[in-house]
């Protein structure tokens, strides 16, 4: 570390305290977003809807990247005294977009939360709104006194690398969390939940209204009061758990019939296809869902898929997947609880949450002819909450490495600088002997053909 003698003792504490605060909320914020980039995707989505835009799902992928990536990285240097004035200008530049954004959400509040934190920490908006005010001032602060303060934790020479680091730890935490399921899960229905024990909540927890149709006449029913079969079911739309409850019990539905304590077991293994969204599934997997099924099947392991939607989009999953397993309808919001991505598998021990994976994650190969029930099982369940503490260890050591061995690698660093110097230099005089020799030569040839004459 370089020691400041500029700034009073009192600056210094406040812009270590101001690095320390500001680059940890930062830090925070892209963490629990890009650990959970679909909820982030679907938290833009809410506000793509409410502003009336449609952008294609890839291009809101690299938005999260870009805007979970930047948040981490540039706190990350913040709170380490890296690039002292790109990293305060930066998240400076950052509140100024959202500032006046978080304003807007506070009085119109189109959404009912910003989605800041993701689903780790739920803000008011107007909670938001002072908490960016507070973040902004204190960056002001920050981008007059950081750079005075030369004192940080790596030498400027390998700052790069601590930003290179950085930047691949955060963006294998978003692409696991893309492609197979978030590291950490801050949801409803975490590993560990029990959904046969959450359906033992009364029915006054959950709030659904049923849209049926009659000689054109459209009307919605409570659940005590649904209709006689002269009128035709046509949704079921969810309005949302009990403020005592926090979250609503998984319920599953046969058209208009809650079958939830009919279909998940407490007392065996059982697989749900998770589709939230029928209408993004990628159909190319439905053969290997298919084997998946036919196998779980004759080990007596019962498997059922869950979609989101009403009745007509399980009968269009049916026919275009060729599903021999049981289809259901149930609430799309739950199911992104439950599980992340397009086509997921759940796993169920005794009716208690295991494992989830990604659909696209799994072996064809193991799908088609399964060694055993216990390799079936493995690459079933896959996802493991271990690997986050071998990322982090392997995050963190690299990180301590480049802080004791700074001195070793600025000393090979200008090691290097200085033998490519010398070979510079070698070379110039070389090219210098060589021109001095050629001129010479041409002199002489001169005074020759002179001569000649």
């Amino acid at each position: 570390m370089i020691e400041c003698r500029r700034l009073p003792i009192w600056q210094i504490v406040t812009v270590w305290v101001l690095r320390f605060l500001i680059g940890g909320l930062f830090v925070m914020s892209g963490f629990v977003k890009m650990v959970d980039p679909w909820g982030f995707i679907f938290k833009i989505e809410e506000y793509l809807a409410v502003w009336h835009f449609v952008q294609p799902r890839t291009v809101v992928l690299m938005a999260v990247l870009l805007i979970s990536g930047y948040e981490f990285v540039m706190g990350s240097l913040l709170a380490m005294g890296c690039y002292k004035r790109v990293s305060s200008w930066g998240l400076l530049l950052m509140m100024g977009v959202m500032l006046p954004l978080t304003f807007y959400i506070w009085m119109e509040n189109p959404v009912s939360d910003c989605g800041c934190f993701g689903d780790f920490w739920i803000l008011s908006n107007a909670a938001t709104f002072w908490k960016n005010v507070a973040i902004t001032a204190a960056l002001v602060l920050l981008v007059f006194w950081n750079h005075r303060l030369r004192q940080g934790f790596f030498q400027p020479a390998i700052q790069w690398m601590v930003g290179a680091w950085v930047s691949l730890y955060i963006l294998l935490i978003g692409l696991y969390g893309y492609n197979i399921q978030p590291l950490v899960d801050f949801r409803s229905y975490p590993t560990g939940t029990s959904l046969v024990g959450l359906n033992g909540e009364t029915d006054d927890d959950v709030h659904y209204r049923f849209l049926y149709e009659k000689d054109g006449e459209t009307r919605e029913f409570g659940i005590d009061e649904l209709p006689d079969s002269t009128w035709s079911f046509i949704d079921r739309i969810y309005t949302g758990a009990s403020v005592e409850t926090g979250s609503a019990p998984l319920s599953i539905f046969d058209v208009d019939e809650d079958v939830t304590d009919d279909v998940l077991f407490a007392e065996r293994d059982e697989l749900l296809l998770v589709i939230p969204e029928p209408v993004r599934a990628d159909i190319s997997y439905t053969f290997m869902v298919n084997e998946m099924y036919e196998y779980a099947d004759s080990i007596g392991m019962p498997m059922i898929a869950l979609l989101g939607g009403d009745n007509s989009a399980v009968e269009r999953w049916r026919d275009i997947a060729m599903a021999e397993y049981p289809c259901y309808s149930s609430d799309d919001t739950q199911l992104k609880e439950l599980a992340r991505g397009t086509m997921s598998v759940v796993t169920l021990k005794d009716g208690v949450v295991v494992a989830k994976n990604a659909v696209g994650m799994l072996s064809p190969g193991i799908m088609e002819s399964p060694e055993d029930t216990i390799s079936f099982m493995d690459d079933i369940r896959g996802y493991s909450d271990g690997k986050l503490f071998l990322i982090n260890l392997i995050f963190g050591g690299g990180l301590l490495l480049l802080y004791t061995c700074q001195g070793i690698i600025i000393g090979i660093r200008f090691g290097i600088r200085k033998w490519l110097g010398a070979r510079r230099a070698k070379r110039g005089a070389i090219s210098g002997s060589t021109a001095i020799i050629e001129a010479n030569k041409n002199d002489i040839k001169k005074d020759s053909d002179i001569g000649k004459v």
